[in-house]
């Protein structure tokens, strides 16, 4: 097992620093490859954050699982053990990297999603219909990015599928929002 660790951990290293070195000289993200590599998505704990959002991330999963792994082996783990443990380990580097990590640099850099009277007029779409009364989810865009967010309607009035709204206020973790035409009429549509 240890040779699996090994081979695991030169490829992941070495696809990582080719990585690295094509994100910061070429300007080339991920291989070219942006998007995300899972869909799920946790409901109240953020549990999509311990598997790797991207190529980059994956990478550094593979060389933490395999450093883990390979600690593991020198301490005579049998591979059932190490196998799991060592993935563990890979996961909670990726947690503490996109969640604890991630989120220090959005506040630094100001990319947070505007709270309290700062959320009015933020542009974006519903993702799940809102009920008079009720509330479901809206995809908010701030800064050249997209948030899905629980809202309500402010008028209480029902938001579509894919109604555009805009944002009138938080609160409370609540984005409360219009429709577009409610506000700017029918020249919007």
């Amino acid at each position: 097992m240890i040779y699996f660790y090994l081979v695991l951990f030169v490829v992941s290293a070495s696809a990582f620093a080719a990585d690295m070195i094509l994100r910061y000289m070429e300007k080339i993200k991920n291989f070219s490859m942006e998007k995300r590599l899972f869909k799920i998505k946790g409901a109240d704990i953020p549990a999509e954050k311990l598997l790797p959002e991207n190529l980059t991330m994956l990478f550094v999963f593979c060389v933490v699982m395999s450093a883990t792994g390979i600690l593991y082996e020198a301490l005579n783990m049998k591979w059932y053990l190490s196998l799991p443990c060592s993935a563990a380990g890979g996961s909670f580097v990726c947690f503490i990297f996109q969640y604890f990590v991630e989120n220090a640099l959005k506040t630094i850099r100001g990319d947070n999603l505007p709270k309290g009277d700062n959320a009015a007029g933020l542009d974006g779409y519903c993702v799940e219909e809102i009920e008079p009364g009720g509330w479901g989810k809206v995809r908010l865009f701030h800064k050249e990015r997209e948030y899905e967010v629980n809202a309500a309607s402010d008028g209480e009035k029902s938001v579509s599928l894919g109604e555009k709204v805009v944002s009138v206020y938080e609160s409370g973790g609540f984005y409360f929002v219009m429709r577009t035409n409610e506000i700017y009429g029918d020249a919007e549509e």
